[in-house]
């Protein structure tokens, strides 16, 4: 869910899923970028800035 640009529109939904996806119940697909790997990440929904070149 795009948390940016549609927060009003989809928090009640998120608030409603967060529970599930806090304890593992409800899982999503993604992928994970480092930070050399910006340009590849950039519109993802999530940038882990802690590890590099993975």
């Amino acid at each position: 869910m795009n948390m940016i640009n549609r927060s009003a529109e989809v928090a009640p939904e998120m608030l409603r899923l967060l529970p599930e996806l806090s304890s593992g119940a409800l899982t999503l697909p993604y992928e994970s970028y480092g930070m050399d790997a910006l340009g590849e990440a950039l519109g993802e929904i999530v940038l882990d800035v802690g590890r590099a070149g993975t």
